[in-house]
């Protein structure tokens, strides 16, 4: 009777453990269906990346001299491109950057799935893993489906893991390289996580390995070349060097481990630890390496981008991915352990197993709603645009470039692309960004420059030749970006009359 319910008690935290795991990604298939349509930023660079594809669309360069008309984001160019692909087919706008974005976080989804269940054998550690990353979707900052390049960057990487996990020949090691060299090309960080797994194909096969990292350094050297070539020299400028102008902040390390990691993953971690600790007792030396310099690379690659200025949560999705294909290799490990114990202490063992994992998954809980713009916020951000389309001449607004181009106006660039250029180690950039800026005020160029607050654009020059009109919005509550920075429009500025007028 009392074996009986145990058994019932197993079940029972199975089940609950399941429902846990699932309901994650249920949430977020749902959430996506809610924003992937909505016509504002959901985060306030997002605007940036639809400006980008524009110009990608109009024929134009995207890596070009920084200017107060145009500014590229620091990244490669891949997604940009795809993402332009996708606007030629259903329209300019978030929806088709948002819908790569979604199509690859699935396919994150899906690679950790099959990865794990390969390894293990097992529908249910894959579920896990699968659904503790999608867990991870408001701790690694609600990035999954916004217009970044972050998923795409982490599907194609995490494609060539698995592929060079489960196939060691030559074309399999070509094929990741490929794939690797394509996710260089979505986002650098890629080349910082490919380091180590380099390291595991040389220490795996050392004549082999050339086919890995020979396909890579042709690729991302062959296009690099070309790219920079195509562009005058402003393609190195923008990846290469931009990224090296935001300082770093030396109290993130311990935030990075404390809080990113520790924190959110304190039970996936140490299973993590233990499924290595477990490789390292079985002498299953080729599965430890594999594993161990993986992680060594994607929290690497995560840890790099958090240490500088503007490294958001979004930068710790590599390593939430390798943590949870680590958690569900390190559940399926412990349950086969568990068998080999007595059969009441083996339940008891079980239930407790079951309980540790939904006890993760809890850690992980957010509020849905709070990811979601509201109606409100929808009806105040075509009111604007309302208001913006009435006004004459060309208007700016810093923070949001992509607003003008809703109602109809040019757009200018990001302010924050601004700074960081501004904050650069190049004199005669920053010198003359800065005067064709400053000009601009001066000359009284726009009828009206909408700021952000609290945000110190320009705003000695502003207060010279500018007059605070009044607020934006008149309700508090409204057109917040759902995720990260919390900025939106807020104050009207319109050129000061002369005094001869």
């Amino acid at each position: 009777m009392k074996l009986l319910g145990l058994n019932l008690m197993v079940k029972l935290s199975k089940y609950t453990l399941l429902i846990c795991a699932i309901i994650y990604i249920i949430t977020y298939l749902i959430l996506v269906l809610y924003r992937i349509s909505y016509p504002f930023e959901l985060e306030w660079c997002e605007g940036s990346s639809v400006h980008q594809v524009m110009k990608i669309l109009s024929g134009e360069k995207i890596y070009v001299p920084p200017s107060l008309e145009f500014i590229s984001l620091p990244y490669t160019p891949l997604y940009f491109y795809i993402s332009a692909a996708v606007s030629k087919i259903i329209g300019i706008g978030f929806t088709p950057l948002r819908m790569v974005s979604f199509i690859s976080s699935l396919g994150c989804f899906l690679i950790i799935f099959f990865l794990v269940k390969r390894e293990t054998r097992s529908n249910f550690a894959g579920l896990l893993s699968a659904s503790l990353f999608a867990a991870t979707f408001r701790t690694s900052g609600a990035w999954f489906d916004i217009a970044r390049v972050d998923s795409l960057f982490l599907f194609l990487l995490l494609i060539s893991i698995y592929i060079i996990k489960l196939n060691d020949s030559s074309i399999s090691l070509i094929l990741a390289g490929i794939l690797v060299s394509l996710s260089f090309l979505t986002k650098q960080t890629a080349l910082i996580i490919s380091v180590p797994i380099m390291f595991y194909c040389i220490l795996l096969n050392r004549y082999r390995s050339i086919f890995y990292f020979g396909t890579i350094i042709l690729i991302i050297g062959g296009s690099t070349l070309l790219l920079n070539y195509m562009h005058d020299g402003w393609f190195n400028y923008y990846v290469f060097k931009v990224p090296t102008f935001a300082p770093l902040l030396k109290n993130m390390f311990v935030v990075f481990w404390e809080k990113d990691i520790i924190a959110p993953m304190v039970i996936a971690c140490s299973m993590s630890v233990f499924y290595l600790f477990v490789q390292i007792s079985k002498s299953n030396k080729k599965n430890f390496l594999f594993y161990f310099l993986t992680a060594i690379g994607m929290l690497s690659g995560a840890l790099f981008s958090r240490l500088h200025l503007g490294g958001y949560e979004n930068v710790l999705l590599p390593a939430y991915a390798i943590i949870s294909i680590l958690f569900g290799l390190a559940t399926h490990t412990a349950l086969e352990f568990i068998q080999g114990i007595p059969l009441n202490k083996r339940k008891f063992t079980e239930i407790c197993l079951y309980l540790i994992c939904i006890i993760q998954f809890v850690v992980l809980k957010y509020d849905p709603l709070s990811q979601i713009p509201t109606k409100e916020d929808l009806a105040a951000g075509k009111d604007f645009i309302n208001t913006l389309s009435h006004l004459q001449g060309d208007i700016i607004v810093p923070s949001h470039p992509y607003l003008p181009i809703l109602a109809g106006k040019r757009s200018y660039a990001h302010d924050y692309l601004i700074y960081e250029t501004l904050c650069g180690n190049f004199s005669l950039i920053k010198a003359k960004l800065n005067s064709e800026i400053v000009q601009a005020i001066r000359e009284k160029r726009f009828s009206a420059i909408i700021l952000d607050s609290p945000f110190p654009w320009f705003q000695e020059e502003i207060s010279k030749n500018y007059i605070n009109q009044g607020s934006v919005f008149t309700n508090p509550s409204v057109f917040w970006p759902v995720t990260g920075r919390r900025t939106r429009p807020e104050f009207i500025y319109v050129p000061k009359r002369d005094d001869s007028d």
